[in-house]
């Protein structure tokens, strides 16, 4: 068991906690994290609520869909939420470098 804080908890609970908090996060619902990981819906929803824990090579494919090494998932501390924590997904990066460009043509239309 862990101390987090005052509250001991095992390494099944600190990863469940650590896989939560990176998915919302990065904004990604438990359906999006299946189809990244090839897997289930329902396989993530028990693995969230401690009825299934992932195999080694589960928790690399986790981990690769929220953008991080698999050892955060671990880690005994607060994730960090500034941006330099955060990953854009391609969708996200496309649509800020669409609204950039319709920004950009929108300038210079005007001159």
């Amino acid at each position: 068991m862990l101390e987090f804080g005052r509250i001991l908890m095992t390494i099944q609970e600190l990863f469940i906690i650590n896989l939560k908090d990176y998915r919302k996060l990065r904004q990604i619902s438990q359906l999006q994290l299946a189809e990244k990981c090839n897997s289930s819906q329902t396989y993530i929803a028990e693995i969230e609520v401690g009825k299934k824990f992932p195999s080694l090579d589960m928790i690399e494919r986790i981990a690769s869909a929220l953008g991080i090494e698999s050892y955060h998932l671990f880690k005994n501390e607060p994730i960090q939420t500034d941006s330099t924590d955060r990953q854009l997904t391609p969708v996200q990066r496309q649509e800020i470098a669409d609204q950039i460009y319709s920004s950009a043509l929108k300038i210079v239309s005007q001159y």
